[in-house]
């Protein structure tokens, strides 16, 4: 068994980029963040299911994980895992290319199905709420949006759908109404009237334009509630806002993003959407150093 002070890292292969996840586990259990990186790569543009992954985007991808591979070791991992989502769980090769540069990284890369990472996404995300009551945890990614309804820590339902970011800006709002239509536990959680908390990217994107950040601050990004009815007009500032909080690939398609955020918060009648800035990342690297035996805080082991 590794001891406290054991750090640990994480990469976050993405359909839009590829995050990187430092932390420290403390005596007490709890994890502290000493680095975090992202590189916008877009490995799921133009990507239809079953389709093979873009060439150039495979060698931004793979050059960004080989990096953030190299960067973490250098900052002490002793221990480094990496998982893919969206893009090369739909892509006809994208368990080859996972697999591949994986190997070139020195780090097997796990790709994810779509209901483990919505659960993920649920326990990063509710890591540091009360263990009872409703509540929606939307993530939208760059080609797929994860939601998961769940009351404490108990799941009740999830989908995975294929809607993100990524999509083209002309996609009619019929076409992400349909695609949301088909989703039972939207209806479930307007029944049960959950709130709404919501991670990666687009969501943490839009916290940053409205909280007016110069530079990305993960501590006021974390909790701060945006209006349903803003969403789309934070998203037309985000051209502004390039070269500070926000790369270009994010401003690019954010519009989308908050597009589909605005329509899922409608149809469960959420007039507010809590923002969560731990995601799938964060959960997965508490799960494996579980996994290793390694004692992590049950009570918000990020807080």
């Amino acid at each position: 068994m590794a001891p406290a002070g054991t750090t640990a890292a994480v990469l976050d292969v993405g359909s839009n980029s590829v995050l990187l996840l430092v932390a420290r586990l403390e005596a007490d259990g709890r994890l502290e963040v000493i680095d975090a990186g992202l590189e916008t790569t877009r490995l799921g543009r133009n990507l239809a299911t079953g389709g093979s992954l873009d060439p150039a985007a495979c060698l931004r991808t793979r050059d960004a994980v080989v990096a953030f591979a190299a960067r973490a070791r250098a900052a002490g991992a002793s221990r480094l895992w990496a998982f893919a989502t969206g893009a090369a769980r739909r892509a006809s090769n994208g368990r080859e290319f996972a697999t591949e540069t994986g190997a070139l990284a020195g780090c097997p890369i796990e790709v994810l199905s779509g209901e483990r990472e919505a659960r993920l996404a649920y326990a990063a995300a509710t890591s540091d709420r009360p263990r009872a009551g409703w509540v929606l945890v939307v993530d939208v990614g760059g080609s797929t949006t994860e939601l998961t309804l769940g009351q404490g820590p108990r799941i009740e339902a999830v989908a995975s759908l294929v809607l993100g970011a990524l999509m083209a800006d002309t996609e009619r709002e019929e076409t992400i109404d349909a695609r949301l239509a088909s989703a039972e536990v939207l209806r479930r959680a307007r029944e049960c009237g959950a709130p709404v908390v919501a991670s990666g990217g687009t969501a943490t994107a839009l916290a940053a334009v409205d909280l007016g950040l110069d530079t990305y601050d993960a501590g006021r990004v974390h909790g701060h509630v945006l209006r349903t009815g803003q969403l789309r007009a934070l998203a037309a500032r985000a051209p502004a806002l390039v070269g500070g909080v926000l790369d270009p690939g994010r401003a690019q398609i954010l519009p989308v993003g908050a597009r589909v955020l605005s329509r899922v918060a409608s149809l469960v009648d959420a007039a507010e959407i809590r923002v969560s800035d731990r995601g799938v990342r964060h959960a997965y690297l508490v799960e494996r150093l579980r996994a290793e035996g390694l004692h992590v805080s049950a009570e918000d082991p990020w807080g």
